[in-house]
């Protein structure tokens, strides 16, 4: 069992925190990008008393999988086991903890690894990198969920520089690390063969979510099964 306590202040994202809703974000009739496919869906979302789409603190070990992103990771508009940590968890037949966050930037997803390290010995850790135009404002007294900047600021070129600093910060890591990108991260093309063999360039998106950005079930289970190869054996 974890310290849950000083986990709940440093983890903790308070606006999300026990958080049970039926549209977040894009997904939402206001938002979404085809009504009539988001009416022919039902997604219902939970998240933890930390304010993560994950299992509740008191299920925390301290030798999960620990799977880190934005909205796709998060899993926008499908239900929770559609998401891909949840079915990768399945596949492997071990935990697969969702510490994501809709909005998250490159320097959120490391700054967050940071923290959850002082709490966790993953047996892997999971990276599903988000698009390199996010930043996080420097205001370390606002929450993370208001920490995001979206606009791009930055040129392509200053902002592939930003996310390799996060990359190289998970390299440097002792701990197993998979790389993978949600499409359309970068506006440039990558050669992802340069970047190591634990690497899964972006998947194809083979069905939408029910706001018709996001991946579909399909999609997650797609990318589900590339991790499934490069994690170590459980």
């Amino acid at each position: 069992m974890l310290h849950s306590r000083e986990l709940l202040q440093t983890l903790k994202i308070p606006n999300y925190a026990n958080l049970t809703c039926d549209s977040l974000g894009l997904d939402s009739q206001e938002h979404c990008y085809n009504i009539e496919h988001f009416k022919k869906h039902n997604v219902r979302y939970h998240f933890n008393e930390l304010g993560y789409r994950t299992v509740p603190v008191d299920q925390f070990v301290g030798n999960e999988i620990l799977a880190l992103g934005d909205s796709f990771t998060l899993g926008l508009g499908v239900n929770y086991n559609h998401t891909w940590p949840a079915q990768l968890g399945k596949m492997i037949n071990y935990p697969v903890l969702n510490f994501s966050l809709n909005g998250a930037s490159n320097n959120w997803i490391a700054r967050k690894t940071q923290q959850l390290l002082t709490w966790f010995t993953p047996r892997a850790i999971v990276v599903h990198y988000t698009f390199t135009h996010r930043r996080e404002r420097a205001e370390p007294n606002w929450s993370d969920d208001e920490r995001t900047e979206c606009d791009p600021y930055y040129s392509d070129a200053e902002n592939l520089q930003d996310w390799h600093i996060a990359f190289e910060y998970f390299n440097g890591l002792s701990i197993p690390v998979v790389h993978s990108f949600i499409t359309d991260w970068h506006p440039n093309d990558i050669d992802y063969s340069i970047l190591g063999t634990n690497v899964i360039p972006p998947v194809k998106k083979i069905d939408l979510a029910r706001d018709s950005f996001h991946y579909g079930p399909k999609t997650n289970r797609a990318l589900a099964e590339k991790l499934t190869s490069l994690l170590p054996r459980v």
